[in-house]
């Protein structure tokens, strides 16, 4: 119901001279429109006949949803008393009920329950009051003596205008019970002049306090705040309109009124409410009859020792609840998130990946401290409710109270029938690990976690560049052992390896201690064993993690202004419109889809949807079906395991941090190599020709591992290798009944990949040769651009954004953009760049970055000047191979953002580079703001100066052939990177570097 239906709910009594409303929200609704009472501030008498009815157990008075401008008190009797509002509800009792049944059978005398006066307070001594005079009393009237010529409060002298209100017992079940009736005028028909009230104390309607008050208690809104949304509805309104509503006093008030009224109420508030005392009667009456409630416990803080000491709040769904019994069977992700509320309370989320490869959210849990008892109460809660998966089960649940009686959970009858133990993805928090071996079974700890532990550690060392994979991928390797006794013999070899390199020895202890903080010990060890032992009887378990923080920028994304723990609940469930619009007269509490509703939805939505997968996983998977198609697969002769062929780049891994390709140190990897035979021992002794496959991976499609590093570096937890998935397309192939067919098949998606990473280039940068051709044509490109250029045809394009696509935009903005201020703060946990990729100095003061952050920006604004001019900046790149080795089609490195994708072969020219100015490195290739195009295309000499750097990143100079065994022997690991500043490098301006 809202105010545009509010009339059609009035019924006019014309005999009578009144009208008849339902109770709510429609009886201030008639008063604030009606002629006479416009523009003036009521007052009232008090509520006759409803306290005896209420004694006497007859009626009961309940306020209308979204009301809290009114004060409760207990008399020295006990009773509960609380001010008198004209939109409460009364409704009939048992006993009323029986007594009404006797009046409409004539037994009884029907009874008053309400009969209420209200009248005008006369401000501006502008009515005629009792005693006939206009704005003053009389000569001789008994008030005029009195101050403010008031015998008390609540003397009506002042005006003779009265409203009266009515309610009899036997019309309390009618549509419209409530009979109002406006008596009198402000001034006799006979007087000629015009009333003009001037109100000088709040006048606002019951409503617009009411959400004024929810929004200063629940959400801590300033006066300038609530204001601003209090004149929402005027936006655009002209003088006039403005004028009369501010006069008017009903809906709008002038800011000092406003100040005083929610210094009032926090004054008589003080601390015995806020947006926890709300979020418990949001708990207790609205969302715990939906069964939104798992768990529920005030903290008990005599119990010093247990988990009665917190508090702890568990919300869900049902359907969410199915879900876990679903998608959750296997492994669940669990992480907290402090930020959510301005007072840092941790909530715990709670999620699984669905059969759409998306993630679905099963339980929030908020409480005032993140530990074991908090978690395991969580975690607890949600096994207690888990349905069964019979679906003729009603899976009917009920509340039970606590031991302690502060508090409630909720219990589903069915979850006891079935066994609900996954497997718990988490982060470093030993907490969490101890409260989920309490509840469910073992964990598995995230690798993002554990690397980006382990990458800071190598950063704060000063770890020299050439040693870091090596290290990182050594350390992985224990990870990915399946048993303790081997992850221990792999331990002893890592400290081999450690002591084998070039490191001072406190670096040197530093890493083993860092080892044994973290995999020799058996409780982690045994979470990857058992993850493993899962991974053997399931298709692959989900990076959790992921899916938390992307529900917790959901989450956050929904916010706006200050974030209360009610904030949280209601966007949860979306029940907050009552105090979004202060002027919307509405008497709902549910003004947009919940986020629980749009959880629901994306659920149901992704039931009928293929499996998604992300850009990287599609990336693996298309170039396993390259390998597939080339032929470089073959059966191992032992059931699971087969041979692929190694290509020309096997030491060359792709980072999950950020994508990109990372040419490893082949000294550093010969080290690393007892350690990776160690570990693929298990493998390599069930396959006895293994001697004879030197140049082969060794493949289980059963468990995903490989012998390649890519596996090592990214593990099969949340993917297999290429490799793998080039294996697994060898089998289908193997059973289908026509190979031919199902390698066009293969062939004929492999080639639809690659037109849909050309649809986002334009026209003057597209592969005609894929883009437009059939699929042999296509196809063909596609391989001669692998054996040209490797792995980086897989990588993704970016297109550039430079045009002006708004018709109305002035073309000459098109030339500048803005570089004001710092870039927008992140919602939730970034991602963070790994740190083994990137260094950064922590300890450059904080006047030296901003110094240095003002010079960059100067640099890149000089650069784009210089570029203005030039005509065409882009001419064919004339590229030559180093010795024997294949021509290499090289990235360029310019200002221009926007360089040409990858061309045809036949495109292509071929002529040498000056290699004195090419430098090797084994170190990754990395862009902070965009991924460049592959291009066979560069730009003017003088185009980008190495001082006058994109994103000011120092370039690095790159080895156009680093998989070259005569180059690779000129490479040392401890070669330094030169550094090309402004001040020792003015010589190199005029030469172009590139990338590879």
């Amino acid at each position: 119901m809202n105010s545009n239906s509010f009339e059609n709910f009035i019924q006019y009594n014309t005999a009578e001279n009144s009208v008849s409303v339902p109770f709510g929200r429609v009886a201030e609704y008639y008063l604030k429109n009606h002629p006479l009472l416009k523009n003036i501030r009521l007052k009232s008498q008090s509520r006759k006949k409803t306290p005896e009815l209420i004694k006497e157990e007859l009626i009961l008075v309940e306020r209308v949803e979204g009301a809290v401008d009114f004060i409760e008190w207990r008399t020295k009797t006990g009773q509960t008393k609380s001010t008198n509002r004209i939109d409460d509800i009364i409704k009939l009792t048992e006993k009323g009920e029986e007594l009404v049944r006797q009046i409409e059978a004539g037994v009884k005398k029907d009874k008053l329950c309400w009969q209420w006066v209200m009248y005008c307070a006369g401000d501006g001594n502008s009515c005629q009051r009792e005693c006939g005079e206009i704005g003053k009393c009389m000569e001789g009237c008994q008030n005029e003596m009195l101050p403010n010529n008031l015998k008390n409060g609540n003397d009506m002298h002042l005006c003779k205008l009265r409203i009266v209100s009515e309610v009899y017992l036997s019309q309390i079940n009618n549509s419209n019970p409530l009979k109002i009736k406006v008596l009198n005028s402000h001034l006799s028909s006979n007087i000629l002049m015009t009333h003009t009230p001037q109100i000088d104390r709040l006048s606002l309607t019951r409503q617009v306090r009411d959400n004024i008050i929810i929004n200063r208690r629940a959400d801590h809104k300033t006066t300038k705040n609530i204001k601003a949304k209090m004149l929402a509805p005027y936006n655009g309104a002209n003088e006039e309109v403005l004028r009369e509503a501010l006069h008017n006093q009903k809906e709008i008030c002038d800011d000092k009124k406003l100040y005083r009224f929610l210094i009032r109420d926090d004054r008589r508030t003080k601390e015995s409410t806020g947006p926890w005392t709300i979020l418990h009667y949001l708990i207790n009456e609205i969302l715990k009859p939906k069964g939104y409630i798992l768990y529920y416990q005030q903290p008990d803080l005599s119990a010093e020792t247990s988990s009665e000491h917190f508090y702890q709040l568990t919300l869900s769904d049902q359907l969410w609840l199915k879900n876990a019994q679903r998608y959750g069977r296997h492994c669940i992700g669990v992480d907290s998130k402090y930020d959510l509320n301005n007072d840092r309370a941790p909530v715990l989320a709670i999620v699984a990946e669905n059969s759409a490869g998306f993630g679905t959210p099963l339980a929030f849990g908020l409480s005032n401290k993140e530990n074991n008892w908090t978690t395991s109460i969580a975690l607890m809660s949600l096994k207690n409710n888990v349905p069964c998966n019979n679906p003729d089960c009603e899976h009917k649940w009920y509340y039970e109270d606590l031991p302690n009686g502060k508090g409630f959970k909720r219990i589903t009858e069915c979850a006891k029938n079935h066994s609900w133990i996954p497997l718990v993805m988490m982060d470093k928090h030993r907490p969490t690990k101890i409260a989920t071996e309490k509840v469910l079974d073992r964990t598995i700890l995230c690798w993002f976690h554990v690397m980006q532990t382990f990458g800071e550690n190598l950063n704060n060392w000063n770890i020299s560049w050439p040693l870091r994979y090596p290290i990182a991928l050594a350390f992985k390797i224990i990870g990915r052992s399946r048993s303790v006794d081997l992850a221990k013999e792999l331990g002893l070899l890592y400290v081999n390896f450690i002591n084998s390199l070039d490191l001072k020895q406190d670096l040197k202890n530093k890493l083993i201690k860092d080892l044994n903080n973290n995999w020799i010990c058996d409780e982690w060890i045994l979470s990857f064993i058992d993850a493993g032992r899962i991974l053997e009887s399931t298709t692959h378990i989900m990076t959790t993690n992921n899916y938390t923080e992307r529900l917790n920028r959901t989450i956050e994304s929904q916010y706006s202004g200050t974030k209360t723990v009610v904030n949280f609940v209601e966007r949860l469930y979306g029940i907050r419109l009552f105090r979004e619009n202060l002027t919307n007269e509405c008497g709902q509490s549910n003004f947009e889809a919940g986020l629980a509703t749009v959880f629901d939805m994306q659920t149901i939505e992704q039931e009928t949807q293929a499996a998604h997968l992300a850009s990287d996983k599609l990336r693996r998977l298309n170039h396993g079906k390259l390998l597939f198609l080339l032929g470089y697969v073959e059966f191992a002769g032992v059931d699971n395991y087969f041979y692929l062929k190694k290509g020309n780049y096997p030491f060359t891994i792709e980072t999950s941090y950020n994508d990109e390709l990372i040419n490893l140190d082949r000294n550093g990897l010969n080290l690393l190599m007892p350690l990776h035979n160690k570990l693929m021992e298990q493998h390599l002794s069930k396959v006895p020709n293994h001697h004879d496959h030197s140049e082969y991976y060794l493949i289980n499609i059963k468990t995903g591992e490989c012998t390649c590093f890519d596996y090592i570096w990214n593990g099969p937890f949340r993917d297999t290798c290429k490799h793998c998935h080039a294996a697994l397309i060898y089998q289908e192939a193997i059973k289908s009944s026509d190979m031919l067919l199902f390698k066009q098949e293969i062939k004929k998606e492999l080639v639809q990949y690659f037109k849909n990473k050309q649809r986002v280039l334009p026209v003057e940068s597209k592969n005609i040769s894929i883009y437009n051709e059939d699929i042999e044509t296509a196809y063909l490109e596609i391989v001669n651009l692998y054996n040209t250029n490797g792995l980086a045809i897989f990588k993704s394009y970016s297109r550039p954004n430079e045009n002006n696509n708004d018709p109305f935009r002035p073309v000459e903005l098109n030339n500048y953009k803005s570089n004001n201020g710092a870039p927008p703060k992140s919602s939730a946990k970034p991602r963070k760049p790994s740190r083994i990729l990137k260094d950064t100095d922590r300890n450059t003061p904080f006047s030296e970055q901003t110094r240095s952050t003002k010079r960059i920006r100067k640099n890149i604004r000089n650069a784009k000047e210089n570029i203005k001019g030039i005509e065409n900046p882009y001419e064919p790149l004339i590229t030559s191979p180093f010795q024997n080795a294949q021509p290499t089609i090289m990235q360029s490195y310019s200002q221009n953002n926007y360089i040409h994708s990858l061309l045809p072969i036949s495109q292509s020219i071929q002529t040498p580079i000056d290699s004195s100015y090419v430098y090797p490195t084994n170190l990754p290739i990395s862009f902070p703001s965009t991924t460049p195009y592959y291009s066979n295309s560069s730009v003017q000499l003088n185009n980008c100066p190495p001082t006058q750097n994109s994103y000011s990143f120092t370039p690095y100079l790159a080895n156009v052939n680093s998989y070259s065994e005569s180059t690779h022997n000129n490479m040392t690991s401890s070669t330094p990177m030169p550094n090309f500043s402004s001040s020792d490098s003015r010589q190199q301006e005029n030469r172009l570097y590139y990338y590879v």
